[in-house]
């Protein structure tokens, strides 16, 4: 499983405070594990197992493990992934690999949008 990574300029708590927003409006559950990290979650565990590649993309069952730390250059804000969704098959796979880079690029968009976003790529 991979990720992405966001290189942003500004205040290291306005990123944090914008990814979760971004996921938020994505339909995530935010779930903070300390002041800098997080899980994001959204979609059934239940119905990914039970409907497989029928649970769909809004049904899907995706995890993200959120992290930002400041550097030199920036704030660094990784999203890791959490589930492949290899419980649908391949058509699950292949869902599960739709919905994450449809929410990389709207954590894209949004620091963008903001006019904080330097850099990023895939881990």
């Amino acid at each position: 499983m991979g990720g992405h990574w966001y290189l942003v300029s500004g205040d290291p708590a306005m990123a944090r405070d914008t990814v979760y927003n971004a996921l938020a409006n994505q339909g995530f559950k935010i779930t903070p594990v300390d002041e800098w990290t997080a899980n994001a979650e959204r979609g059934s565990a239940g119905a990914s197992i039970m409907l497989g590649a029928f649970a769909g993309k809004k049904g899907r069952h995706v995890k993200l493990h959120v992290s930002c730390q400041s550097t030199p250059d920036g704030t660094t804000v990784r999203l890791m992934q959490g589930t492949s969704g290899f419980s649908g098959g391949l058509i699950g796979v292949s869902q599960a690999d739709t919905i994450y880079s449809e929410i990389y690029n709207a954590v894209a968009a949004t620091f963008q949008g903001a006019g904080v976003l330097l850099s990023g790529g895939f881990l």
